[in-house]
């Protein structure tokens, strides 16, 4: 079966501020908190996410044969339309955090999967295919061909061995089971797993040529195959090639499922497809009598994530709510992703006050929406969330660290930045570009020049490679405080280490140049710059 989208579920354990005397007073203090602070700031319209708005008398329906009955009373939206407002709170809408750590990292991760249906011969191939080389791995499987039985056996082999990223044994059981056997469907069952397989490890080239071995020995004409190649493609951004696949399926004449469906929709929003294509798709996909699940939704959601499209995430989310599918943590997090990069930063807290009780914030949740209110300078309201996960014992991630370092930084709090600093790598997470890009342009802005070359010199020491923003922040700072010698020195090294300027860092330098009274070299890097391409902005 083709890799589907990532997502994942909170199972709800005893919380530390569960026991906490009055926890229902310190999220009204803090919801009344938030709305004091920003009682002159112009606040959105209220979206319910317990009702779906009303449809309007325009909205298009899709309706299927099996599901016109359950939908005839409510029509799909147009996506991009702005949301309706809604009436107050269900009753099942509490509010509650979770103190799981569910990290982004983890959710695209190769996994096993408990599969009941193999034998416990299988099990014990496997741990002597673990512990074998290739050429003796051919001896066990030969030796132990009459006990396996069929394809159950052998996907479980290469799902395990794909697992554990033993991808050229899983090639070779591969390889020897479609020799062993015979019936075609069987076949394609092999090959359809092994191109997953090899799709979530990124070695999509050797997952194209299972699919065309197996399309041209007759077994690999199923929509499983297509799916699973059209998702592997999508995972390592290929999504001109995972959309060719997808319409090459007509021509095989198979008809796409969820799987294909999904598979695709995915691809187009890791690869920056416009979002009227991907509507298309899942326009196509309705009216085809294919029925959209939690996949489909949590796909459209993280494409409109990646655009800031706040308004046609909310419909699509108002669409779950009609169509009776399951919400999970994926969903309200891609949801809150979107909204924080359309600059909707009360309604990213209303709809994490309203996440049900069985869908817990995690530390994803808390780090979107504190970055969220750091990109929109609401500084404070970061800082009283930040407070919130730790009276309620939840771990920061990567993101959160860098998100707090920079709101420190920038308000010129170096020890509480500094802090910071030490918490996360006391927690064995190592300063990354991120955190130094933080630091730098934090100190810059307070003219701390001696630490801003300290901590450049400190960055290439931990092997923490610069990039263009670090050189452009280093070269702005050193620039806007007259260290124009400095600023040329960091633009030399930066041409040396072979990235490609941006108007950005061009313009610092110029402007640098200008006021030293260098005006001839500030002209001749204005001509470098249109050489390379880059038109001048106002300087």
């Amino acid at each position: 079966m083709a890799s589907t989208p990532p997502h994942c579920s909170i199972t709800a354990t005893t919380k530390p501020y569960q026991n906490h005397q009055y926890p229902q007073n310190h999220f009204k203090n803090h919801r009344n908190h938030h709305h004091n602070n920003n009682r002159n700031q112009p606040h959105p319209q209220k979206f319910s996410l317990s009702k779906p708005p009303p449809s309007s008398s325009n909205a298009t329906k899709h309706t299927t044969a099996a599901a016109s009955a359950a939908s005839a009373s409510s029509a799909r939206a147009p996506i991009s339309q702005t949301p309706a407002p809604f009436p107050s709170l269900a009753p099942d809408f509490s509010g509650r955090r979770s103190t799981r750590f569910v990290s982004k990292m983890h959710l695209g991760r190769p996994k096993t999967t408990v599969n009941t249906r193999h034998t416990s011969v299988a099990e014990e191939v496997l741990q002597l295919a673990l512990f074998n080389g290739q050429t003796s791995l051919e001896n066990v499987l030969v030796s132990f061909e009459s006990k396996l039985c069929g394809s159950d056996d052998y996907t479980f082999l290469l799902r395990e061995l794909g697992n554990r990223g033993e991808h050229e044994k899983a090639i070779k059981c591969f390889q020897f089971a479609v020799r062993r056997e015979r019936r075609k469907n069987e076949q394609g069952k092999l090959a359809s797993a092994m191109i997953s397989i090899l799709g979530r490890l990124g070695k999509v080239e050797l997952a194209m040529g299972i699919f065309e071995t197996a399309l041209r020995e007759g077994y690999g004409n199923t929509v499983y195959a297509f799916s699973a190649l059209i998702s592997a493609y999508g995972r390592s951004g290929y999504y001109d090639e995972a959309i060719k696949v997808f319409d090459s399926m007509k021509n095989y004449g198979l008809k796409p499922n969820s799987v294909t469906y999904n598979a695709v929709i995915d691809a187009c929003g890791k690869g920056g497809v416009e979002f009227k294509r991907v509507v298309e798709i899942f326009d196509e996909m309705l009216s085809g009598g294919v029925q959209p699940d939690r996949i489909t939704f949590n796909s459209l959601l993280a494409v409109c994530s990646r655009g800031g499209l706040w308004e046609a995430a909310m419909n699509l989310f108002s669409e779950m709510v009609n169509r009776g599918i399951d919400r999970d943590i994926f969903t309200y997090n891609t949801l809150l992703d979107a909204v924080c990069k359309g600059g909707q930063m009360d309604l990213a807290f209303d709809i994490m006050e309203e996440m049900p009780a069985n869908v817990l914030p995690n530390v994803v949740t808390y780090s979107t929406i504190i970055d969220g209110y750091a990109k929109a300078g609401r500084f404070n309201d970061a800082l009283n969330l930040f407070n919130e996960m730790k009276f309620l014992g939840i771990g920061l991630d990567r993101v959160s660290y860098n998100t707090l370092l920079s709101i420190y930084a920038k308000l010129g709090r170096f020890e509480e930045a500094l802090d910071i600093c030490r918490e996360m790598e006391g927690s064995g997470i190592r300063k990354d570009v991120v955190t130094y890009n933080a630091l730098l342009g934090g100190y810059g802005k307070q003219g701390k020049y001696d630490e801003v070359r300290r901590l450049f010199d400190e960055m290439k020491a931990q092997r923490v490679s610069p990039n263009l923003l670090t050189y452009s922040t280093v070269i702005d700072v050193y620039s806007k405080g007259g260290l124009y010698e400095e600023a040329m020195d960091v633009f030399r090294e930066f041409k040396r280490a072979g990235l490609k300027a941006d108007v950005v860092l061009y313009s610092a330098l110029i402007d640098a140049l200008c006021k030293n009274g260098l005006v001839e070299s500030a002209v001749s890097l204005l001509d470098e710059m249109t050489k390379e391409g880059i038109r001048p902005n106002v300087v």
